[in-house]
């Protein structure tokens, strides 16, 4: 039966989400910046960024997670356990290798870490579906998000410092300590158990195609492409913009990664209030266009980028970005079905991921020849037709669950 979030489930779902994130966020940022000062070419450094690719494409095996059960120990929590338990023993494993002789296996080690971690996701996501009520599923996605920032920030920035000052070994065992505190949680929580639960007695494939079928899913799926863009635009060109503008990598870590990421993580759980004085589909479009100001903002910075603007544009950006995943990540969730929810959930979040991926990597690339201002102009104007479609799209009604049973009580516009 689901139920509502706990104290200790909020807190299970913290140290899950950021122990995800932070390991991921190690290898992704920090281990790029040990790479570079061992005098590894940035060609090579390149291919430690396609790690993000098994995020992208987790949707290919969620199917297995969501097919085998652990009945005794619950479903999704043992395979959570499993995939944190591999977690903490390949950290600890690469933490025995030397980063000059034997740097190839810790790579190797690390493309191993990526697809655990990744499919702990599938398994963290799949559980959030079963266990809480579909009301709290936008502060379930606020924890998700805002755990991923604290991730990102302890992984890259924190971790760097670690290894500066304590060395690869003992930064890499206290990363793992991480992974591990997080683990013992999981086997003191236990997973609800409902009567009515589906069950898939096949690895269905089908669905991936299925689940679009229908004039709703193929302008969910647009949605789903051109939501992140804007946003993403304006996260790809605000560090070389920085960069161009003389600021040094210190002054940059300090307004992107600790005050920006600090505003993300606060305005991700502001998300939750919003959805529920306004509707979802409010908030659907009142962040999209938040992005369209954002990116348009950067504009600014090439009149005025001392830290106080600088820092105040970059709090703003952040302000929608996290609302931005956390409206998104919940309507995906809602539109997953009760029989594959990990599947689903990891088929539209993949494509949202990769949405977001490519036009960061677009915004970069093409700056540096149609300039930096025509690339935001373009980010605003792609956002707009975001804004656009989620007007037009259609939203199934908001419900009330009052223990087992739902109740419509309004459409969620």
């Amino acid at each position: 039966m689901k139920r509502k979030l706990t104290l200790k489930e909020f807190i299970l779902l913290i140290s899950l989400y950021t122990s995800q994130y932070l390991g991921f966020a190690f290898f992704a940022e920090a281990f790029i910046g040990i790479l570079r000062q061992n005098n590894m070419p940035l060609e090579n450094l390149g291919l430690i960024y396609m790690l993000g690719l098994f995020w992208v494409f987790r949707f290919l095996w969620a199917p297995f997670i969501d097919r085998i059960k652990f009945k005794r120990i619950g479903h999704y929590k043992g395979w959570i356990i499993i995939f944190q338990l591999l977690m903490v023993f390949i950290l600890l494993t690469i933490s025995k290798f030397s980063l000059i002789d034997d740097l190839k296996v810790i790579v190797s080690l690390s493309v191993l870490f990526a697809f655990v971690s990744a499919s702990q996701s599938i398994a963290l996501d799949g559980l959030v579906y079963k266990n809480v009520f579909k009301k709290e599923r936008s502060l379930a996605m606020s924890i998700k998000t805002a755990s991923g920032l604290l991730g990102m920030v302890l992984g890259g920035g924190v971790g760097l410092v670690l290894y500066t000052h304590l060395g690869w070994e003992t930064t890499m065992t206290i990363v793992s300590i991480t992974m591990l505190v997080a683990l013992i949680q999981v086997f003191f929580y236990k997973e609800s158990k409902s009567k009515n639960e589906q069950s898939s007695s096949e690895l269905d494939y089908k669905q991936f195609i299925s689940f679009w079928k229908g004039k709703d899913k193929k302008q969910w799926l647009l949605l789903l492409f051109l939501y992140p863009a804007s946003i993403s635009s304006a996260y790809g060109l605000i560090t070389p913009m920085l960069v161009d503008f003389g600021w040094s990598l210190d002054r940059i870590g300090y307004a992107v990664h600790i005050v920006g990421y600090s505003i993300g993580v606060l305005a991700s759980f502001s998300t939750t209030w919003f959805i529920k004085k306004y509707g979802k589909k409010n908030v659907l479009i009142g962040a999209s266009l938040g992005q369209c100001i954002g990116v348009l903002l950067l504009l600014i910075l090439f009149y005025n980028n001392e830290t106080v603007t600088t820092v105040l544009i970059v709090g703003i950006i952040f302000s929608f970005y996290t609302p931005s995943t956390v409206i998104m990540a919940t309507l995906m969730m809602d539109k997953a079905s009760k029989k594959t929810p990990a599947s689903q959930f990891a088929a539209q979040h993949s494509i949202f991921m990769f949405s977001g991926i490519l036009f960061a990597t677009l915004a970069v690339s093409f700056a540096g020849i149609f300039g930096y201002s025509t690339i935001a102009i373009s980010g605003a104007i792609i956002g707009l037709l975001a804004a656009y479609a989620s007007y037009k799209i259609e939203l199934e009604k908001e419900v009330k669950n009052i223990d087992d049973r739902t109740i419509i009580i309004s459409p969620s516009t």
